[in-house]
This record gives C-alpha cells, structure tokens and sequence, in this order.
C-alpha cells in the first residue's frame, strides 16, 4: 500500500511535465518490467537457499549465498540493463513513433535502467534478510529507504525551480537503491553477528 501511495505521488510529479513525457516514462518503466523480472529470479533464489540453509542449520553458507546472488544479480542486471540502454530508441519506437515521446522515454532508460542493477541487489539482500527469519526490518529499512527518500526529495528539492526536472525525480530510483543496499548490509552484518553470538552461548 505504502509503495503505491509513493508511486502514486512519483506519477503526479512526472505528469506535472505535460503527455509527452507522460508517455515517454510509462513506455520507459514498461520495458524496465523485463529487466526487473529477470533481477527478481535472484530475489527468490536468495530467499529459498537462506532459508532451507537456515533450517538445515547450515548458517555457514548464508554469506556465500549472499555473495553468490549479489554477483548474478549484479551480472544480469548490469547486462541487461545496459542492453536496454544501447537499443532503448528501438525498443521505445515499438511503443510510440513519436520522436519528442522516444527521447523523454530514453531520458528515464539512461538513468534507471543503466543502475537497475541497484534494485535487484537491494532485493537480494531483503530475500537473504528474510531467509534468515527477519521480515519486520527488511520491510521497514524498504520502506524507509525507497518510499520514504523519494517522498522526502519531491517534497523539498524537487519543488525547487532548478531541480524541477525529470532527470531529478527519474535519480531518485538508483539513489535509494544504493542507498537501502547499504543500510540492509549493515543489518545483515548485525544479524549474523547477533547469530554468532547466539552460538557461542550454546
């Protein structure tokens, strides 16, 4: 709900620009859709080893699996985003032929799709973090890291002549992505500590 209370707001901004780059973002986050779906295959991935490692009380492979699924993601995402990026004018001309609607569209690719590889790292690292039985922290630092920066940037920045501008709203995605990559790796460090911790008493 929260996430499409965030959307929502992030829409409104980028109608505020006129149905030019309306229709240049949605054919823009459409194609986005493939890349994040192949991103996602990690999500799951991280999510199902942690957890049978987890109940196998295998604990020692839950940083190789981390690091494996951060990897691929990184692999794929980075590839297939940057893919999109190269043939982006081409991909966005079988949504529109309308050349002015192709270059709001490749404005949104270069920025988003170039650093996707962001948001499927920072799922990982949710799939892991849940894997190992935390789902309140994962969903809360989400929250507070995609939704909640976002919502912040519009609200002050973005409302400023000079920064009233897609490319602005559009850097708001790898910024919290990177940014709630590194917030869930603290917490992922702190919970393998705590775990740690929990073992030598035993």
């Amino acid at each position: 709900m929260l996430f499409s209370i965030s959307n929502v707001i992030i829409q409104s901004s980028v109608n505020s620009f006129g149905d030019l780059v309306v229709g240049g973002n949605t054919a823009a986050s459409n194609i986005e859709g493939f890349v994040y779906v192949s991103m996602n295959a990690f999500y799951q991935t991280a999510i199902s080893f942690t957890g049978q490692n987890i109940g196998a009380g295998k604990k020692e492979r839950i940083t190789k699996i981390m690091l494996a699924s951060e990897a691929l993601v990184f692999l794929v995402g980075g590839v297939f985003g940057n893919i999109v990026v190269l043939t982006g004018t081409s991909l966005l001309s079988i949504y529109t032929d309308s050349p002015a609607m192709i270059e709001y569209g490749m404005g949104r690719i270069e920025v988003v799709c170039r650093y996707y590889f962001l948001c499927g790292m920072m799922d990982v690292m949710v799939g892991v973090i849940r894997g190992m039985g935390y789902s309140i922290m994962p969903t809360l630092v989400s929250l507070g890291g995609v939704c909640g920066i976002r919502l912040v940037w519009i609200f002050t920045f973005f409302r400023q002549a000079r920064f009233h501008e897609p490319f602005w709203l559009y850097i708001t995605y790898p910024a919290s992505w990177l940014i709630t990559v590194i917030v869930h790796l603290i917490c992922f460090m702190y919970i393998r500590k705590i775990r740690e911790l929990y073992k030598k008493q035993e």
